[in-house]
């Protein structure tokens, strides 16, 4: 049976709408202003956005997933000239955010419908991304790919020199998800920086929520800055050996 694809009104913004899959929130796309973004996480990666490059500056994006596109038309609205590259694998999800939320003729965005791990082998072989964000959710589960270090090798190959990986996690508490797909990009490359950014409750395992991962070799000392500094609140950075022992455990 296919999905129940629905829009809910947003009652904090006359423009708002939350995009629902089988009743599970999906994403949030504020019509009139997609600067304006509503979930905790998807702010914590549009700092990522905002701090990798100067105010405007264009930059080349990769989202695995789709969704109602929330972060690519943040990008287009606030790096004009930006080429970006979405993919989902759900043709008939697509259509109906097109067609209810119609990206602008000239945001340099590109939609490719295809299964996340196709996509990173059938883009061309030299394209390379400043960006790639993988927010890969099926109402509110995760494909398994998502932990193996196989998956994220292929992601983390597409980096430009100095650019990032972002990786949503959706977890229960006690972070399973968080652990097995952050060791995921470890194993992947042993030699990338890497550091988890969230509510402190979610990232001890306490609480259920939302945590986002960004990688690289080398990430900017401003956009650590900017997720230590612009919330949303409460906040907190594991990095080293404070995020060692959420991956591996104590020794």
């Amino acid at each position: 049976m296919a999905p129940r694809i629905e829009f809910e009104a947003d009652v904090f913004s006359s423009t708002g709408l939350t995009l629902l899959v089988d009743g599970a929130a999906q994403s949030h796309v504020d019509a009139a202003d997609p600067t304006r973004l509503f979930f905790e996480y998807v702010r914590r990666i549009g700092h990522v956005v905002d701090a990798m490059a100067d105010p405007g500056a264009p930059l080349a994006v990769l989202h695995l997933g789709g969704g109602a596109m929330t972060l690519a038309r943040y990008v287009a609205a606030t790096r004009p000239g930006s080429a970006q590259v979405v993919v989902d694998a759900d043709a008939r999800l697509v259509a109906i955010v097109r067609e209810r939320l119609p990206l602008p003729s000239d945001a340099g965005i590109a939609v490719m419908v295809a299964d996340a791990r196709d996509a990173l082998d059938r883009l061309p072989p030299g394209e390379r991304f400043d960006l790639v964000i993988v927010d890969l959710y099926a109402r509110l589960e995760a494909p398994a790919f998502v932990d193996e270090p196989a998956f994220m090798r292929l992601a983390l190959d597409r980096l430009a020199a100095g650019g990032l990986l972002v990786v949503n996690v959706a977890d229960a508490a006690g972070g399973p998800r968080l652990a097995a797909q952050a060791r995921a990009v470890a194993r992947a490359d042993p030699a990338c920086d890497l550091v988890v950014v969230g509510p402190p409750a979610v990232l001890a395992g306490a609480e259920e929520g939302n945590a986002v991962i960004v990688a690289g070799r080398g990430i900017p000392p401003r956009v650590l800055e900017r997720l230590r500094a612009a919330g949303p609140f409460p906040v907190e950075v594991l990095e080293g050996a404070r995020l060692d022992v959420v991956l591996w455990g104590a020794c």
